[in-house]
């Protein structure tokens, strides 16, 4: 197995596992403004667009100011992302 395809599969797996973990924040994000905000006004766990995303991390922002469920989603976007670009580059989408 070259080096390249293994950096690949470490990639692949950060990818995996950044989107579960970011999963889990947004989710757990979910739970704490709903605790909160009046039953008309809950967000809906399933159904995300944009819009909806935005309003969840506004209202977060403002009931939870001190609160780093964001920051640790923000990071874990993130890391995707870095992974995503390395599993890219080992499978040579960045060779010309």
């Amino acid at each position: 197995m070259s080096a390249r395809l293994l950096i690949g599969l470490f990639g692949l797996v950060g990818i995996l596992v950044s989107g579960i973990v970011s999963t889990i924040f947004h989710f757990e994000m979910v739970s704490r403004v709903n605790a909160i905000l009046p039953k008309e006004q809950q967000v809906a766990e399933l159904g995300w667009y944009l819009p909806k995303a935005l309003r969840l991390h506004r209202e977060y922002r403002l009931h939870f100011p001190g609160g780093r469920l964001l920051l640790k989603w923000q990071v874990a976007v993130a890391a995707g992302l870095v992974s995503l670009l390395i599993c890219a580059w080992s499978l040579g989408f960045f060779s010309y």
